[in-house]
């Protein structure tokens, strides 16, 4: 016989076939769908993207959503939030995005059933990003009392050494004059 503790609550299971059920129940419940995916929560559906490619220290990249309204309700307005890490800072956003500190909140508007509204959010990936450091950003879409909730694809910090950063030329030269270079 097996027995299983779940942290947090304090119960302690002693049937196998019970904490199975038990653990898929909660599991279900609460896990994050996979990047790429969509969240339905019965009401409302999200789904997320973000750059394929490794970002760069110190660039803005776009992170955009889509927000589906689904469910028995005719209409209702619908909401996007999310808190971007330490590593984003917040530029803008479309569909009426405004931030305050890292939290970030998009008002889509009023969607009716089976209606969607896309959205997107700018940020510029912090110049101490550590090359290898993956980035990954979590949003929240409600329409009416349904919400869903689903991580964006995770990106990467680019290894610098890789790019190769120009420095402007120098306007002008004099005749005779040294070269830095």
């Amino acid at each position: 016989m097996m027995i299983r503790t779940w942290k947090g609550h304090g119960l302690v299971l002693a049937a196998p076939l019970l904490a199975t059920v038990l653990a898929a129940t909660v599991f279900t419940a609460t896990v994050l769908t996979a990047p790429g995916a969509h969240a339905d929560e019965g009401g409302v559906v999200l789904r997320t993207a973000a750059s394929k490619k490794d970002v760069l220290p110190g660039r803005t990249y776009e992170w955009t959503f889509t927000v589906t309204a689904k469910g028995p309700a005719k209409s209702g307005k619908a909401v996007f939030r999310t808190t971007l890490p330490r590593s984003l800072a917040f530029v803008s956003g479309e569909k009426h995005c405004k931030s305050k500190g890292r939290k970030v909140v998009c008002r889509l508007g009023t969607l009716k059933k089976g209606g969607s509204s896309k959205g997107s959010i700018r940020a510029k990936v912090s110049r101490r990003a550590a090359a290898g450091q993956k980035i990954t950003v979590r949003g929240t879409a409600t329409w009416r009392k349904a919400s869903a909730t689903r991580r964006f694809p995770a990106v990467r910090v680019a290894n610098a050494a890789g790019h190769v950063v120009a420095e402007p030329a120098l306007a002008t030269s004099r005749a005779g004059a040294r070269h830095p270079h």
